[in-house]
C-alpha cells in the first residue's frame, strides 16, 4: 500500500479537519448524532494506521487504545468533562498511550512535544466540529440542545 501524500485525507469520517504534527496525524470530526471524535494516527510501512481514537459521545464517551483492544468507557463522574480529558492524555501522556497500544516504535520517533504543543488547536477542533442543536457543558461534555 502506497502512502498518501501530505495533506491527504486519512479518515474516513465525512467532513473530519485533519492535520499533521510531530509525525502524527490528526483527524476530528463530528459522527452522526454521536458525538466529537479524536483519531490519531502514526505510520507503518503500510501506511497511516490508527493507533488511538477519543470519542468524546453524548450517550457513552470512551476511548481505544489501540483500536483492536476492547473500548474503555469514560467515567464522568471521576473524570468530568471527557474532552478535557481527552486534551489532557493528550497533552501529557500521548507516548505512554502510544507504547500501551503496542506502537513503542511510533512513539520513539514522533515529536510528542509538538502534539502536546498542539493540544489547543485539538480543544478548538473538538469544539469547533460541533454542529448546531447540540453544546458543550463545563464539567460534564457534549449534550443535545434541550428542544
Amino acid at each position: 500500500m502506497t502512502e498518501p501524500a501530505l495533506g491527504t485525507k486519512v479518515s474516513q469520517d465525512p467532513g473530519a479537519t485533519e492535520w499533521e504534527v510531530g509525525g502524527l496525524h490528526l483527524s476530528v470530526a463530528f459522527r452522526r448524532d454521536d458525538g466529537a471524535t479524536l483519531r490519531v494516527f502514526g505510520r507503518r510501512p503500510e501506511g497511516w494506521k490508527e493507533m488511538l481514537r477519543f470519542d468524546d459521545f453524548i450517550d457513552s464517551p470512551h476511548y481505544h487504545v489501540s483500536i483492536d483492544k476492547p473500548i474503555i468507557p469514560f467515567d464522568r463522574s471521576k473524570y468530568g468533562d471527557p474532552m478535557e480529558f481527552y486534551v489532557r492524555e493528550i497533552r501529557t501522556h500521548l507516548g505512554q498511550l502510544l507504547i500501551e497500544a503496542g506502537f513503542a516504535d511510533v512513539a520513539a520517533n514522533a515529536d510528542l512535544a509538538a502534539v502536546s504543543a498542539d493540544a489547543e488547536r485539538i480543544r478548538r477542533e473538538m469544539i469547533d466540529c460541533v454542529p448546531e442543536g447540540y453544546e458543550r457543558v463545563p464539567g460534564v461534555g457534549l449534550r443535545r440542545v434541550p428542544a
